[in-house]
C-alpha cells in the first residue's frame, strides 16, 4: 500500500482532502449528539471522576451494564486530553479514524484484486455518505467500522504471509470491536468460517 499511495500521490491527496471536505461539511451542518452520546458520555465523566462505571441518577452513581465499555473508554481518552464533555474533539477524531478506514478498505481491495480495485475502493469509501454521516456522530459506529476493516485486513495479511503479528492484530481488532457494539461478536465467528473454509477447501 505503501508504493501504492506513493505512486499515486495526487490521487490520494485529491481524494483525502474531498473526504475531509465532506466530513467538515457533516460536523458543521449535520453534527448529532444525541441521548445515547450522553449515556455514553456520563458514564465518562464518572469513570474519570470517580473511578466508576455508572450513570448519573437522582440517587447518585449506579454502576451500569447498559452500555459496552469501548466507547466510553473512547470518550475518556479524548476528554482527558481536550477537557471534559468536548464532543467536538471527539467528531475531529473520528474524522481521522475514518480516513484510517478508508486506507484499510484499499488495502484489502489491493490484495484481493490489485492497484486499480484498491484506488477505486478508497475513492468510493472517502466519498461514502454514510461513513461521513458516522463521524459526525458521537457513538460507536465510526470506531466500530474502523476495527472491523481492521480485523478484516489482518486476517488477509495472515493468510498471505502466516506472519503471527497480523493474527494478534486480527484478534485485538476483534476484541474492541466486541467492546463497542454486541453485534460485534459477530465479526470472529465469520473470520472463523472463513479460515476454516480456506483451510478446508484451499484452492477456492
Amino acid at each position: 500500500m505503501r508504493d501504492l499511495v506513493r505512486k499515486n500521490a495526487w490521487f490520494f491527496i485529491a481524494a483525502v482532502t474531498a473526504a475531509l471536505v465532506l466530513r467538515i461539511v457533516f460536523i458543521l451542518y449535520f453534527s448529532s449528539v444525541v441521548n445515547d452520546s450522553f449515556i455514553y458520555g456520563d458514564i465518562a465523566k464518572n469513570w474519570l471522576r470517580h473511578g466508576l462505571y455508572g450513570v448519573t441518577t437522582p440517587e447518585g452513581i449506579t454502576p451500569t451494564y447498559i452500555r459496552l465499555p469501548g466507547y466510553p473508554i473512547f470518550l475518556a481518552l479524548v476528554w482527558t486530553v481536550f477537557g471534559l464533555e468536548h464532543y467536538r474533539a471527539v467528531l475531529i477524531l473520528q474524522v481521522f479514524i475514518d480516513l484510517g478506514t478508508c486506507l484499510l478498505c484499499a488495502s484489502m481491495a489491493f490484495r484481493l484484486l490489485g492497484e486499480r480495485a484498491a484506488k477505486v475502493a478508497f475513492l468510493l469509501a472517502a466519498l461514502c455518505p454514510f461513513f461521513a454521516n458516522y463521524t459526525a456522530a458521537a457513538l460507536t459506529e465510526t470506531l466500530e467500522i474502523f476495527f472491523t476493516a481492521l480485523a478484516l485486513d489482518a486476517v488477509l495479511r495472515a493468510l498471505s504471509s502466516g506472519a503471527v503479528r497480523s493474527w494478534i492484530v486480527c484478534g485485538a481488532a476483534c476484541g474492541v470491536a466486541i467492546s463497542l457494539r454486541p453485534d460485534g461478536a459477530i465479526l470472529p465467528f465469520v473470520i472463523v468460517l472463513y479460515v476454516g473454509w480456506r483451510i478446508i477447501f484451499p484452492k477456492y
